[in-house]
């Protein structure tokens, strides 16, 4: 089975290879351009740079792949194509570069696409919602993004449940939680705020609340959709459980090595919260806990050298 995968280079793509591979499928990778980088051969992999925006890579992409798992998304502030404004970009990356992927998965034969979508579809503050006290909020619960990025989520969402009507796709969505791993840069690592209040001061200062799980359950996740039928025009809330950051300090307390207090407020969880019995329903060995240990013990290491450069 050949699979075309975009995000093969984020926090859960080379994870999601390795999975791939390790089942005997053949990967075939998007990848943005990028001055001065060098990925790597490797059996069973092809890389291909571009971006979603552009038809010729998209093409090269989806050749011949049984499958589309589409995991790449374009942040605001990125910097745009010369000649296009920020909005533009992001509207041509992410919706029409989506519908491109959809056009070629119809077209060349690739019967299936999964999309990974966010919670982030559900609002940046759920409580704000004006029906989230009147329904359950599961995967079929209307959307109130109130922000570009969620707004943007929803409306690819519905792009794609679309095109899976008009073309006869096998198109599945995977809502996933904040996803619990080292991202490229150190600030925008989840927990890595909270490691440096503790560093610093001793104790947790800032409240900060969130859906969470480990990049390796949504790289299994994933990479268990791929192939499978019964998944079209379905929709999965993939997070774990909701986590207030406040419950990091005794583990800080112990990997740090004296105690870690908390002055800050519980974080404000959503009044009624996401429903995730579907995906539980699928996916029972959630390793949270794990990633969660596995991340602070990184950060706790990197924080420790970038306060000491400070210094110097």
């Amino acid at each position: 089975m050949k699979v075309a995968l975009t995000g093969a280079t984020g926090l859960v793509g080379p994870l999601l290879v390795e999975r791939l591979l390790a089942r005997g499928q053949a990967v075939r990778a998007l990848v943005r351009p990028r001055a001065g980088r060098t990925l790597a051969a490797r059996a069973g992999v092809e890389w291909i740079e571009g971006r979603l925006d552009e038809a010729e890579p998209i093409a090269r992409l989806c050749d011949g792949a049984d499958a589309i798992v589409h995991a790449a998304f374009e942040h605001p502030g990125a910097i745009p194509v010369p000649g296009r404004s920020e909005a533009e970009h992001y509207v041509q990356t992410n919706f029409a570069g989506t519908m491109r992927l959809l056009e070629r998965t119809s077209s060349l034969g690739a019967r299936q696409l999964v999309y990974v979508s966010s919670y982030a579809v559900y609002g940046r503050d759920p409580n704000a919602d004006p029906l989230q006290s009147r329904a359950p909020r599961d995967e079929r619960y209307p959307l109130w993004p109130t922000e570009f990025y969620g707004a943007m989520r929803a409306a690819v969402e519905k792009l794609c449940f679309a095109s899976s009507q008009a073309y006869g796709l096998n198109v599945s969505i995977f809502r996933l939680g904040l996803v619990l791993g080292r991202r490229s840069g150190f600030d925008e690592t989840p927990c890595a705020s909270s490691v440096l209040e503790a560093l610093r001061h001793g104790e947790l200062r800032e409240r900060h609340g969130s859906y969470v799980l480990a990049a390796e359950d949504a790289a299994q996740i994933l990479a268990d959709a791929v192939g499978d039928a019964s998944l079209r025009g379905e929709i999965y809330n993939a997070v774990d459980r909701w986590l207030d950051f406040r419950e990091l300090a005794p583990l800080l307390t112990e990997l740090i090595g004296r105690p870690i207090g908390v002055a800050c407020a519980p974080a404000p969880a959503p009044r009624v919260p996401i429903l995730c019995e579907r995906i539980r329903a699928r996916y029972r060995d959630w390793r949270t806990e794990s990633a969660l240990r596995a991340l602070l013990a990184r950060l706790v290491t990197e924080g420790r050298e970038r306060l000491a450069n400070e210094v110097r």
